[in-house]
């Protein structure tokens, strides 16, 4: 705290314990609300591109983020590593490492990436250069393998701290402040006993007597204030309800409407009034006047100085001309250097000539017809001066919220008809154009109409805020009463104490006394943070790690909150102490890692992208597979980016994904250099329907060509039969009781085979699966029958018969 603010502290200080008198306001007690304060604006991340300078990544790649789930699939060394550790330096996570350009390039270029994302609704972008830890991004929750060892063994701190909690620094603060002050002044405290005060409502006249209860304590006044009636707690309860029922207060609201609704009415009564009472026929008479005065005024000084021999006709530039000359003339004048023979300007004599046309510069510039213009135009001015002048503001933005609204008041259209007539009058006058007489003969229609209503909401308002005042006084009346009477019965229960406190603290201090509560105090606010801490972060900790472990069979152990100077901390162990890395398994220490991981990204609602760097490394096939559900769900409600290597994870994703297609995929590869980004459906995963569709395909090319290419695009037909051989034999011949990248036979499939139709199939496509195994490249030949070539009849013929014989079983009882 500054030296001011410590000052101004111990001046309330002084105030409060009634030692001088109170000038200062009341200090209101602090508080937080937290739904308010920390309510946060969601981030989604939209892309991340033109990445140069990280890792040796080839530049022109663009990740497009899903707002569900995003898979970026690469096998290890394709660049993956190079994308999340830009995602962990702008979320500054707890493994952030830093970041390399090319170290094999000669010249290392500037790191940068474009991130372009959504904040509450609102697109934008980020030029990211290498900076760790960027607001909004430090708000995502990014997890990896080297974080494991922090959420299994560390004593970690939260990420997230509810404001609440950082109001006890402010206090600790601001008590050691007023402490240091009392200790630099000699005082004598009575600070009574903590108990006693306590039992006392602050506001109460009795309050600062019992906060310095000593030596100098007036024990009779004490004990006349006291009640001493035996029925005092029955008078308190009613005293209470009756405050209680005083305080649901609903009328304020209704005097804030009434009131804008009132000075609404006011200012369009007003308009009203200036557009009704508008002397139309005095504004076309001094239209007429003033028309006839400025061509009188151009006939006249046509006429003066026709014989003048001006360069050119006088206009308005001319008469300008002119009256800056009298204009300069005055100045010469009050300086007393103006020369009559002489030209204002170029100062040479005049000549007779000259002379003459300077007198009728005179002469037109003291003509009466501009007078009576001037005249006639400040009358015109005075005529439009109310139209001008009149207020509307808050009956335009009272109107606009109005219009397109089913709940429009009584007095919309008489309010819109005459904000438009003033509009109207007002252009008019501008414009010196002729105004209509229905306009004013509207307008004071309304007037009447506007009137009434403005009479009703003043009359209402009024009703209004007469019933608050009563209230308002009866509640202040009541709420005295109610302190007063807690502090007088108080006074008679602990009398006793009081009396035994005032003998004993005669010779004491005030100052001094007043001193001593306040180491106490820091360690209870201490306390109490601790106290706070447990009850706002730990204990909704404790329930959010358990649902974790659960849905990620994670194994058992506890948690211990050890938070130190009012710091939330925790702590996993195992019986007897153990840390659990040096129990449990890689694969369970990392469930219970990713356990924590969650717990706290939920601790204070995830509302920012969670990314998941090679998760499921170390995992057997079953707690991946449990690993993709938490992941899947947590991609229902959140942004959720997963980099891994593992393709049954990756495959096991999208499986899970399917049915709200909530999800995304890209494969990184190192192909035309590291981090090569590729939008796909997924790792490679052949079906029927597009093996059929390239076999089709291949055959109506080859059917349009001739010799070599022909032959080429049959051996490609044959290549593409084989696949679908093997994939009809999986799915269909044996209904994918066993299938590649699954883990499980699915035994509920196998009463599906068809087995009376089986070997028929089987003979045919294992007869042209080996046909097929003759022609492509990827199989050795014999000699014999290297000189064999495949024929596009056989290729359709071949076609032919796998397709009838799939029909045939699938039809098959």
């Amino acid at each position: 705290m500054g030296d001011e603010k410590e000052l101004t502290s111990y001046e309330l200080f002084r105030q409060e314990k009634a030692f001088d008198d109170r000038v200062l306001p009341n200090e209101e007690p602090l508080a937080t609300m937290e739904s308010q304060e920390e309510a946060v604006e969601p981030l989604t991340l939209t892309s991340l591109s033109a990445v140069t300078g990280v890792n040796a990544l080839v530049e022109g790649s663009v990740i497009e983020p899903h707002e569900g789930l995003t898979i970026l699939f690469g096998e290890n060394g394709t660049g993956k590593t190079g994308y999340s550790r830009i995602f962990k330096g702008l979320a500054a996570s707890r493994t952030a490492d830093v970041i390399l350009g090319n170290i094999t390039s000669p010249t290392p270029q500037e790191q940068s990436a474009l991130v372009s994302y959504m904040l509450g609704g609102q697109s934008k972008t980020y030029q990211w250069a290498g900076k760790q830890g960027v607001a909004p991004f430090t708000r995502m929750s990014i997890f990896d393998s080297p974080s494991v060892s922090f959420h299994v063994d560390d004593d970690l701190e939260y990420v997230y701290t509810p404001a609440a909690l950082a109001l006890f620094n402010h206090v600790i603060a601001g008590i050691k402040s007023v402490q240091k002050q009392v200790d630099q002044a000699v005082q004598n405290l009575k600070s009574g006993s903590t108990g006693i005060l306590s039992r006392f409502p602050r506001g109460s006249s009795v309050y600062p007597l019992i906060e310095t209860l000593g030596a100098a304590t007036d024990l009779e006044h004490l004990r006349a204030v006291a009640d001493p009636d035996k029925d005092v707690d029955t008078r308190l309860a009613d005293l209470r309800r009756t405050v209680a029922a005083l305080e649901a207060d609903t009328i304020s609201a209704d005097i804030k409407v009434q009131q804008r609704i009132e000075r609404v009415l006011t200012q369009i009564v007003d308009a009203a009034k200036v557009v009704s009472s508008f002397n139309l026929i005095a504004y076309e008479q001094e239209l007429e006047i003033l028309a006839g005065l400025e061509q009188d005024y151009r006939t006249f000084r046509t006429a003066l100085f026709e014989a003048a021999d001006l360069p050119a006709e006088p206009d308005e530039t001319w008469s300008e001309f002119v009256e800056a000359g009298e204009n300069y003339k005055e100045h010469l004048t009050e300086l007393g250097a103006h020369d009559a023979d002489r030209c204002l300007y170029c100062r040479q004599e005049l000549n007779e000539s000259a002379l003459a046309l300077v007198g009728k510069y005179s002469e037109y510039l003291e003509d009466k017809i501009t007078a009576d213009i001037s005249a006639s135009k400040a009358r015109f001015t005075a005529l439009a001066a109310p139209l001008v002048s009149a207020k509307t503001n808050d009956v335009a933005a009272f109107a606009n919220e109005h219009s397109d609204t089913n709940d429009k008041p009584p007095f919309q259209a008489e309010l819109e008809r005459t904000l438009a007539a003033l509009s109207t009058l007002n252009d008019v006058v501008r414009s010196r154009a002729k105004a209509e007489q229905a306009l004013i003969e509207t307008a004071a229609e309304d007037l009447v109409k506007l009137e009434v209503a403005l009479s009703t909401t003043t009359q209402l308002l009024g009703e209004l805020k007469e019933k608050a005042d009563t209230r308002s006084e009866t509640l202040a009346a009541n709420k005295k009463s109610l302190i007063e009477l807690e502090a007088a019965a108080e006074l008679t229960k602990s009398w006793t104490l009081i009396e035994s406190h005032v003998r004993n603290a005669k010779q004491a201090d005030r100052l001094i006394l007043l001193a001593k509560p306040m180491p106490g105090l820091l360690r209870g606010v201490t306390s109490m943070a601790k106290t706070a801490s447990d009850q706002m972060i730990n204990e909704s900790f404790d329930t959010l790690f358990g649902e974790e472990c659960a849905a990620l069979r994670a194994p058992s152990l506890n948690v211990e909150f050890v938070g130190r100077q009012g710091r939330a901390q925790r702590r996993k162990v195992l019986n007897g102490k153990h840390k659990p890395s040096k129990v449990l398994s890689e694969g369970e220490q990392k469930v219970i890692a990713m356990a924590d991981f969650l717990a706290e990204a939920r601790l204070s609602g995830i509302n920012a992208p969670v990314i998941f760097d090679d998760p499921v490394s170390s995992l057997d096939h079953r707690r991946i597979r449990e690993v993709a559900q938490r992941v899947t769900s947590l991609a229902e409600t959140t942004q959720v980016i997963v980099f891994t290597h593992d393709i049954f994870f990756a495959s096991t994703l999208l499986t899970l994904m399917e049915a709200t297609k909530r999800c995304s995929y890209f494969h990184i590869t190192d192909e035309d250099g590291k981090g090569q980004i590729n939008r796909a459906t997924g790792p490679r995963w052949d079906s029927l329907s597009n093996i059929r569709t390239k076999i089709n395909e291949t055959i109506q090319t080859a059917r349009s060509q001739q010799g070599d290419s022909r032959a080429a695009l049959v051996r490609t037909g044959y290549d593409w039969i084989r696949a679908w051989c093997e994939v009809f034999t999986e799915t269909e011949l044996l209904q994918g009781v066993t299938q590649r990248y699954q883990p499980n036979v699915r035994m509920t499939n196998l009463p599906k085979i068809k087995a009376e139709a089986l070997p028929a199939a089987v003979e045919t496509v294992n007869r042209i699966f080996e046909e097929a195994c003759r022609y492509i490249d990827g199989h050795s030949q014999p000699l014999a029958s290297l000189s064999v070539s495949p024929t596009f009849t056989g290729l359709e013929a071949h076609w032919a018969e796998l397709s009838q014989a799939r029909s045939t079983y699938l039809s098959a009882n």
